[in-house]
């Protein structure tokens, strides 16, 4: 493996998402596309799925976090809750912990807890849960100072 390419999340409202995602990571966004069709149908395993999807790419590396919308998918809802098997979390690099988390939780973006110092082998970083629209558990790390 060379690298992780993007991280997938699927969400109920792909504006809604997309707005938060590119204001988190002031990163550019990229669609939202539609996608259908046969191609679709297959990759998916959901016969007549219309995909709305978008992505947003940070300023700085080169992963991506993809947003999804199904039409005529699941109509299963899961609870992302960290404590159940198979939940995911994305984890993004912050240089600004105490700054990002003031200006999200002023745009009413919940925050788990207040920020923890992590232990190895994470020693010196400090971390917090937020949640995203689809309350997905979004981890911003900030790196211990040089």
């Amino acid at each position: 493996m060379t690298a992780v390419h993007h991280v997938g999340i699927t969400v109920s409202d792909i504006e809604r998402s997309l707005d938060f995602y590119a204001d988190l990571l002031r990163g550019e966004r990229l669609g939202p596309y539609t996608r259908s069709g046969p191609r679709i149908d297959a990759v998916t395993g959901y016969p007549g799925v219309v995909v709305h999807q978008a992505f947003v790419r940070a300023p700085e590396g080169s992963t991506m976090v993809e947003l999804l919308q199904y039409e005529n998918g699941s109509s299963v809802v899961i609870d992302p809750d960290n404590g159940h098997v198979g939940a995911a979390h994305v984890a993004i690099t912050v240089t600004d912990l105490d700054r990002i988390l003031a200006r999200l939780k002023d745009r009413g973006v919940e925050a788990i807890s207040d920020p923890i110092v992590a232990s190895d082998p994470m020693a010196g970083h400090r971390c917090v849960y937020v949640l995203d629209p689809d309350r997905v558990r979004v981890e911003l790390v900030e790196p211990p100072a040089a």
